[in-house]
């Protein structure tokens, strides 16, 4: 029995390091793995900034930022105040849609209503820009006749925040703990007190940086401003029937010109837009940081 018992510890014991030895070897592969597409997106993420990077910063310069210009002359000062005009009159409209629509998801929704609306969200993230910039073109630029405007992009450009803004803003508004819902109904607060508040102010930081997030990727969507603003070789001075420029058509437009000073543009808009949402997102996560 006892040299029985022996040889029946001494398998169980050769499975054990067998099955250890597996582990080890299945952890260390996945760790490479790992390691390997991370050094991937890290080299990719490298190769396109560094090139533009490169290509921007030989043909930037001082009078880019001052003087406006079209496509293929002058500068960039035009196309930079109606990027974030358009981004700004989005931010006015989707800001308190995103935020209210996700309060209501948080604290107000039935089961029901509240997964018909989250699936309609996130259908909504989903539709291609052109499509968007398609919906913008009809409905806003020929039905409300606002024509190529300011309005008319920024409103499309609205409609592209909204999701990310009332989703992000859902996860803040739900992170907040709930014995402080109950403390400020056990001190009398009705539910409006309670979401201006309460719930407003501790989830300000999360919202701050799903506004951060969505501003990031509005400011470097092309499709749908060309269906709805079109291209200005001026400054914008109306809200209606007026095109505006921005930067991600001066990219796209000015790499199909022949001329060397046409593409020095292209790039230093590309530049400057790289740089400009790399700057938005590092302050996103600088803001979710300090939560």
């Amino acid at each position: 029995m006892t040299e029985t018992a022996a040889a029946a510890f001494v398998r169980s014991r050769g499975k054990m390091e067998s099955r250890y030895r597996r582990r080890v070897f299945s952890d260390l592969v996945v760790r490479v793995i790992g390691y390997a597409v991370f050094a991937f997106m890290i080299g990719l993420l490298l190769l396109i900034v560094g090139d533009v990077a490169l290509r921007g910063l030989a043909g930037i310069s001082f009078g880019m930022f001052v003087t406006v210009g079209n496509t293929s002359s002058g500068g960039l000062a035009n196309a930079i105040a109606g990027t974030w005009e358009l981004v700004g009159t989005g931010l006015v409209f989707a800001l308190p849609v995103g935020v209210f629509g996700a309060l209501y998801l948080s604290e107000y929704s039935t089961r029901n209503t509240g997964g018909v609306l989250r699936l309609f969200v996130d259908i909504l993230t989903s539709i291609p820009s052109i499509v968007l910039g398609l919906f913008g073109y009809l409905v806003l630029v020929i039905e409300l006749n606002m024509g190529y405007s300011l309005l008319a992009g920024g409103l499309t450009l609205g409609v592209m925040m909204i999701p990310y803004i009332m989703r992000i803003s859902e996860i803040s508004y739900s992170n907040v703990p709930r014995e402080m819902r109950e403390a400020a109904f056990a001190l009398g607060a009705n539910s409006m007190q309670l979401s201006f508040s309460l719930l407003l102010r501790q989830a300000r930081t999360g919202i701050m940086t799903a506004v951060l997030l969505a501003v990031s990727i509005a400011a470097g969507e092309t499709a749908q401003l060309m269906y709805t603003a079109l291209f200005n070789n001026d400054y914008t001075s109306s809200l209606t029937h007026q095109p505006v420029a921005y930067l991600t058509y001066v990219i796209w437009y000015s790499l199909n010109q022949p001329t060397q000073y046409a593409h020095a543009l292209a790039y230093s808009a590309a530049l400057i837009l790289v740089a400009s949402i790399f700057f938005l997102l590092l302050l996103s996560k600088y803001v979710e940081r300090g939560r």
